[in-house]
């Protein structure tokens, strides 16, 4: 793909557009290629609903890259306004768009039938998985960082995001605390640039949910039975569904950026608080979901 958007734009008499400087130039090419095709298909309707996720995991995954190697995020945005503005000038009925469509559906076809893919962080690792048991509950994407397993479960044909403890039967309830993106727009560092350690029991936190602006999602379900031990890996263990939604709300975040679960007992104290990492959720989300046909309600 990277060789075919060089000759997309200068077949059409385009200037490339200039990578952020700095970047990973293989993560830098894959965003561009992909924030370009995208933005071309936004105009003349090239691709199906699962085609464009799939593009959208490519470009999620290189975007976290570059966010983490310290690419700023207005440089990837004055990127991506180049990258439109280019797409802007392209005619749909150019023959080099009919070959970008052709080169996008055929890499789909095989993309499709990957079964399961890793998507690293700076810490931790989510692994998203398309298999589905129709008797037993599994996880879709799940982040273990051993004493928790966080992530999407299937079961029954219904996707939730999921909280996996083992043990912890004093917390009754669980709540998960994201940024509010509108009363913080940007990052909010913890540490004030490492002055500071971050929490005790995750001290590779740095940016996190900060007090004054936080969006908190409570748990819809919980168990102690047969789902929780087979999501857990053990018996005894302790599991809390969230609605869909909670996932697209963390998708949404920065990928440098950490949720926080606040775990509280009957009386509503908090007994416990646990750090995700949220990494390339986003793109580990449109892997799962860009292989849907319709079976599964998520």
């Amino acid at each position: 793909m990277h060789a075919f958007v060089k000759t997309l734009c200068l077949g059409l008499g385009l200037a490339s557009a200039t990578a952020p400087a700095l970047a990973d130039d293989a993560a830098a090419a894959i965003f561009g290629e992909r924030q370009l095709a995208m933005a071309v298909d936004t105009r003349c309707g090239l691709f199906t609903h699962n085609q464009r996720t799939a593009l959208d995991a490519a470009r999620l995954q290189a975007r976290g890259l570059l966010l983490r190697e310290g690419v700023s995020l207005h440089a990837l945005d004055d990127y991506t306004r180049e990258l439109q503005m280019q797409a802007a000038s392209i005619a749909c009925n150019d023959p080099a768009v009919g070959d970008l469509q052709h080169r996008v559906v055929e890499a789909f076809v095989g993309w499709v039938r990957i079964p399961a893919m890793d998507f690293p962080g700076a810490h931790f690792t989510w692994t998203s998985s398309r298999g589905v048991m129709p008797d037993m509950p599994v996880w879709s994407i799940v982040q273990d960082q051993g004493n928790l397993k966080i992530g999407v479960s299937t079961r029954d044909g219904q996707r939730q995001l999921s909280l996996a403890l083992p043990g912890s039967e004093r917390a009754t309830s669980a709540i998960l605390v994201l940024r509010d993106m509108d009363r913080q727009p940007t990052l909010y560092d913890a540490t004030m640039g490492g002055s500071y350690t971050g929490p005790t029991d995750a001290p590779w936190a740095r940016w996190t949910p900060p007090r004054f602006a936080q969006t908190r999602i409570w748990a819809s379900g919980r168990d102690t039975g047969r789902t929780a031990a087979t999501l857990a890996g053990e018996d005894g263990a302790t599991l809390f569904d969230f609605p869909i939604s909670a996932a697209d709300a963390m998708a949404a975040r920065d990928p440098r950026e950490t949720a926080r679960i606040e775990l509280m007992d009957r009386h509503g104290n908090i007994v416990a608080s646990h750090y995700i990492e949220i990494g390339d959720f986003g793109a580990a989300l449109a892997f799962l979901r860009g292989a849907d046909r319709g079976d599964v309600r998520s």
